[in-house]
C-alpha cells in the first residue's frame, strides 16, 4: 500500500509540475505577445514565408543566402524569396494585387497603398503598433514624423524601408569629363549649353549616340523633368513644386511643354538615343561603358561604376556629375533622394495565418541586432564592431570581392543577401558601400569629388513625400490616374520624336484638365494643408 500510494503521489506531483510549467510558459508567451521587450525575437516555430520584391541587374538575388539562413536560425522563419526583375515588377505586382493573390510579404509603394488598401489586400498595422507589439519600429516612427505621410485614413499598410546614415544623392547630369578636357569644352552651365556641348561631341565622334537612357520614356521624364522646370513621377504625374509652393500635375502644365521641347531638340538633333523608349538597363550600361555614349541624366552614382569599366580600356576616361545646369536664366534645381525613406514598403498579406507573429518578425528587423545582420552579415565571420559599437566589414572578407562584377560592393551584397536592394526594411546603403570601396581600393579622388559636388550644390533640395490621404481621396486619385495615364502615356513620345508638332500639346493639357488633373492637384494640396494644421 505504501509503495502504491508513493507511485500515485509521484504521478500526481509530476502532473502538477508539468501543468505548472505549461501555465508558466503560457503566461510567459502571453507576456511576450502583449509587451515584447526591446530587441526580443518573435515567437515562432518553423514556418516558411514567401517574400516578393524587385531584383536589379546589379544585385542578383541569391536564394538561401547566409543572411536568410541566419534569420531562420534566430527567428524560426524560413524566408523564400520570389525576386522579380525590376523591369517587370510593377506589372507582376499589379496583377497579383488585382487578383487578390498576394504573397505573405510583398514590396509595394505609396501609390499601391492609395490604390489597393481599400480592397483589404494588406494587413493594417496601427493596432499592432498601438498595442506595443512593434517597439523597434515605433522608435523610428517617432523619430521620423514624415512617415505619417504613408498612411491612408490614419492607417499604415506597410513597413517602410528606412535608411540609416545615408549620404545625399539623387538624379543628376553625368558627362564624360575627360572628353570635355581633351577637346577644350567648358562644363555646360545651362541646358541650352548642354545641347551645344553634346552636338560638338557628336561632330567629333560621328558614330556616337551622346545621350543614353535606361528603362524608357517614363524613366527619362522622371529623371530629367524637374531639372528642366517641371516634374513627373512614373504612374502619377503629381509632384511638389517648391517654387510654386504646391502640388502640380506636371504633364498638364505649361512648363512640361518646355520639357518636351528640350527632349525633342535633343532627339531630332541625333543627340538623344533613337532607341531611348525601349533601351534596357543592360543596353544603357553597354553604351556608356563601351564609349558609344557620353552623357546621362539618372542616378548620378552610376558614373563612378561606369568609369571603372571604361578604364579597363581607356585609362584616362572618366564620368563625373555636373553642377545642375540652369533651365532658365538664374534658375537651377534638382532633388535629393529621400535619405531616410527609400520609397519602398513591405506589406503583409491580410490572408496570412497568425499575422501577429509576422508583425513581430518585421518589427525585429528594425532592431539593432537585425540591422547588423541584414546589412553586414554575421558578427565575427563578416564583420566586427569598432570602438563605438558600429559594424565594420572584415577586410579579409571584403577583399575576396576586389575583382568582382559589376562592382565589389554589389557582388558582396548579392553574396550576403543584404542592404537596400534586398529584403531589408532597415537598411544601409552608402554607409556600407563606402567601407567596401575603401577596403578594396576603389575609393579614390573621383569618389571624393563626386560626393562633394552633390553635397555642396545648392540646386539640390529634399524630395517631398506625398501627404497622407483619406480612403475616399485615395480612391479618387486612383481613378483619375488611370484615366490620365491611359490618355497621356502614349502621347509623350509623339512630341519627343516630332511625330506631332509641339503646339498641339496645348490640346493634351486641356484634355488632361478635363480628365481630372486639376482635381488631382486640389486633392493633394488640401491633404497637404490638412497635415500642417
Amino acid at each position: 500500500m505504501i509503495k502504491a500510494w508513493s507511485t500515485k503521489a509521484v504521478i500526481l506531483i509530476a502532473m502538477a509540475v508539468i501543468s505548472g510549467c505549461f501555465y508558466i510558459l503560457f503566461l510567459h508567451d502571453d507576456t511576450r505577445r502583449t509587451q515584447p521587450r526591446e530587441g526580443e525575437l518573435p515567437a515562432a516555430g518553423e514556418r516558411t514565408l514567401k517574400v516578393m520584391f524587385s531584383e536589379t541587374d546589379n544585385q542578383k538575388v541569391r536564394e538561401n543566402s547566409p543572411i536568410q539562413q541566419e534569420i531562420a536560425k534566430r527567428t524560426g522563419f524560413k524566408l523564400m524569396y520570389a525576386a522579380v526583375p525590376v523591369s517587370n515588377y510593377n506589372d507582376k505586382k499589379k496583377t497579383l494585387l488585382t487578383t487578390q493573390n498576394v504573397p505573405d510579404i510583398m514590396q509595394i509603394d505609396k501609390q499601391d497603398v492609395n490604390e489597393f488598401s481599400s480592397t483589404g489586400a494588406f494587413l493594417p498595422l496601427m493596432d499592432y503598433m498601438n498595442k506595443g507589439l512593434m517597439p523597434n519600429f515605433k522608435k523610428l516612427w517617432d523619430q521620423n514624423p514624415d512617415l505619417v505621410r504613408l498612411t491612408v485614413d490614419g492607417q499604415l499598410y506597410g513597413f517602410p524601408a528606412i535608411a540609416r546614415d545615408e549620404a545625399k544623392n539623387g538624379f543628376g547630369p553625368v558627362i564624360r569629363m575627360d572628353l570635355l578636357q581633351k577637346h577644350g569644352l567648358p562644363v555646360p552651365r545651362s541646358f541650352d549649353e548642354l545641347l551645344g556641348t553634346l552636338a560638338r561631341l557628336k561632330e567629333l565622334y560621328p558614330d556616337s549616340v551622346p545621350w543614353s537612357v535606361r528603362k524608357g520614356t517614363s524613366q527619362l521624364l522622371a529623371a530629367s523633368s524637374y531639372m528642366l522646370g517641371s516634374g513627373y513621377n512614373a504612374g502619377n504625374g503629381i509632384y511638389f513644386d517648391k517654387d510654386k509652393g504646391q502640388y502640380v500635375y506636371g504633364p498638364a502644365s505649361r512648363e512640361f511643354k518646355n520639357v518636351l521641347s528640350f527632349l525633342n531638340k535633343a532627339y531630332t538633333s541625333g543627340l538623344l538615343d533613337p532607341d531611348y523608349a525601349i533601351l534596357t538597363q543592360q543596353q544603357w550600361t553597354e553604351k556608356l561603358t563601351g564609349g558609344e555614349s557620353f552623357f546621362f541624366i539618372d542616378n548620378s552614382g552610376f558614373g563612378l561604376n561606369f568609369t571603372r569599366a571604361l578604364r579597363q580600356k581607356h585609362l584616362e576616361a572618366f564620368f563625373q556629375v555636373m553642377p545642375i545646369p540652369e533651365y532658365a536664366e538664374g534658375k537651377s534645381r534638382a532633388r535629393f533622394y529621400m535619405n531616410t525613406f527609400s520609397g519602398k514598403m513591405f506589406a503583409i498579406s491580410s490572408k496570412v495565418q497568425d499575422p501577429e507573429s509576422i508583425v513581430k518578425l518585421m518589427d525585429w528587423m528594425y532592431s539593432e541586432e537585425a540591422f547588423r545582420l541584414m546589412n553586414f552579415g554575421i558578427e565575427g565571420l563578416h564583420y566586427t564592431l569598432d570602438g563605438s559599437d558600429r559594424p565594420v566589414y572584415k577586410k579579409e572578407f571584403v577583399e575576396t570581392f576586389i575583382h568582382s562584377q559589376p562592382t565589389p560592393y554589389y557582388a558582396l551584397y548579392s553574396e550576403l543577401g543584404c542592404c537596400q536592394l534586398s529584403f531589408t526594411p532597415y537598411y544601409s546603403n552608402t554607409m556600407s558601400q563606402f567601407q567596401i570601396e575603401r577596403m578594396t581600393g576603389t575609393w579614390d579622388e573621383l569618389n571624393e569629388q563626386y560626393w562633394n559636388i552633390v553635397a555642396s550644390d545648392p540646386a539640390y533640395e529634399p524630395l517631398a513625400m506625398e501627404p497622407p490621404l483619406t480612403s475616399r481621396e485615395a480612391a479618387r486619385v486612383r481613378d483619375i490616374n488611370t484615366l490620365l495615364n491611359d490618355r497621356l502615356d502614349k502621347e509623350f513620345d509623339k512630341f519627343i520624336m516630332g511625330l506631332k508638332p509641339l503646339q498641339e500639346y496645348d490640346q493634351v493639357i486641356r484634355q488632361a484638365r478635363e480628365l481630372g488633373a486639376g482635381e488631382l492637384e486640389d486633392i493633394y494640396n488640401k491633404a497637404s494643408a490638412r497635415l500642417q494644421r
